[in-house]
């Protein structure tokens, strides 16, 4: 799956009216061209993702696509997101990391977003999200660059505020881990 195939399926997986859009609204609210939106509801179509009557378009088999989006998320999108990694000062503040003040243009994502839902998982890997860059968690006085580090800081490529329940739920699937498969499995019906 390509990155703008990936956009564009997180984008008509947000909301069911999204997929009834014209191509030019998608493409302008998923970041990507006016061909790959293109491209990708035709391929979404052909594999019976989509019904297109030609006047309407319905997303069929969701659960199906959020498999397929997660798992090419994983493989495709999120490398690329990568923009550093950071490691808390000390454990003591790796253990009270709940009580860092994020900076507005960043938000929680995987591991740390799951706990602030739920409780149910103790994170070990960090995941942040950011449409700038990651200074701003210097600023914080809690976190500084570290190339092994515990945090990942990514690049955002959403447009709303905070972080949808599919990154999380992607998040968790992505690391293959026991306790993340498990607290995905307690996210899904939420999606």
């Amino acid at each position: 799956m390509q990155k703008a195939e990936t956009q564009t399926i997180f984008y008509l997986l947000q909301n069911k009216e999204n997929v009834g859009k014209t191509i030019r609204e998608i493409a302008s609210a998923a970041g990507v061209s006016v061909g790959a939106v293109h491209s990708t509801l035709t391929g979404l179509t052909n594999r019976g993702y989509i019904v297109d009557d030609g006047k309407t378009r319905l997303l069929r088999k969701r659960q199906s696509l959020i498999d397929l989006w997660t798992q090419g998320y994983a493989e495709t999108l999120k490398p690329k997101l990568l923009i550093s990694r950071f490691t808390f000062l000390s454990p003591a503040v790796r253990n009270q990391w709940q009580s860092i003040q994020l900076p507005e243009t960043m938000c929680w994502g995987g591991e740390p977003a799951a706990a602030l839902l739920d409780g149910h998982i103790l994170p070990e890997r960090w995941d942040i999200y950011t449409v700038d860059n990651a200074d701003g968690l210097i600023a914080t006085g809690r976190m500084i660059p570290n190339r092994q580090g515990e945090i990942f800081v990514y690049k955002r490529f959403w447009r709303t505020a905070g972080t949808p329940l599919l990154v999380v739920y992607a998040d968790l699937l992505a690391t293959n881990d026991d306790r993340c498969r498990e607290t995905a499995e307690r996210i899904k019906p939420l999606l």
